[in-house]
């Protein structure tokens, strides 16, 4: 038996992420949901009823979050069953955000530093806080369902396209071995539209980076 799920769900904007994930809300065993919102997307559930989504805006408020829950847990009080984070992508933007703040708030020289333009070192600083965050909330007794933009990179050699979670650098290939679960989300119209027809894919190829470690969604 699995007791918690990590799903890490990517994709391009537009396909559903938001969607599918605010489903864990419908099942007695995953919800309530305690909806984290990175991106400012939850219009796209503003149709649910008595739905908790949270807005963050700054790194110290998911922090925040994450010692909350931590805490009503260890007391056996936690009230949500699924944490969503939507989205990690949007996440490490903030993320880097306050490390090019704090860079040239100690800067000897602050007229120097560049917000937009970091250098290796708040790159590694950046990175190594994301892997903490996302560590930090795969492992609280809940089930955490993340939500990420999807990257891709064309090989002009194979003419071939491969897709992943869009994140910067060795984050890439690290964060979806953090879950048990990551799949692509695609959505495609028939009948002139009329109909739209999603497929979240969890066997890895070549080209898509995906998984299954419960054997059990098929492909």
């Amino acid at each position: 038996m699995i007791p918690y799920i990590n799903l890490l769900i990517y994709g391009e904007p537009g396909v559903g992420k938001t969607l599918l994930a605010s489903t864990a809300e419908d099942h007695q065993d995953t919800g309530p949901v305690l909806h984290l919102d990175i991106e400012g997307g939850l219009v796209t559930v503003r149709k649910r009823k008595d739905y908790q989504g949270v807005p963050v805006r700054s790194i110290e408020k998911i922090i925040q979050i994450h010692d909350k829950i931590e805490d009503l847990s260890r007391e056996g009080a936690c009230p949500w069953k699924t944490v969503i984070l939507d989205n990690i992508s949007e996440l490490q933007k903030l993320d880097m955000r306050a490390v090019m703040l704090e860079a040239k708030n100690k800067a000897r020289n602050p007229e120097n530093v560049d917000l937009d333009v970091p250098s290796q070192r708040e790159w590694g600083k950046s990175g190594e806080r994301m892997r903490r965050i996302i560590r930090a909330f795969r492992d609280l007794p809940v089930h955490t369902i993340a939500v990420a933009w999807m990257g891709s990179e064309h090989d002009d050699t194979t003419n071939l396209t491969s897709y992943y979670p869009l994140l910067p650098g060795k984050l890439r290939g690290e964060v979806p071995g953090y879950f048990d679960i990551v799949g692509r989300l695609t959505a495609t119209s028939k009948n002139n539209g009329a109909e739209i027809y999603r497929t979240l894919q969890v066997a890895a190829t070549n080209r898509v980076v995906a998984k299954d470690r419960t054997n059990s969604l098929g492909g």
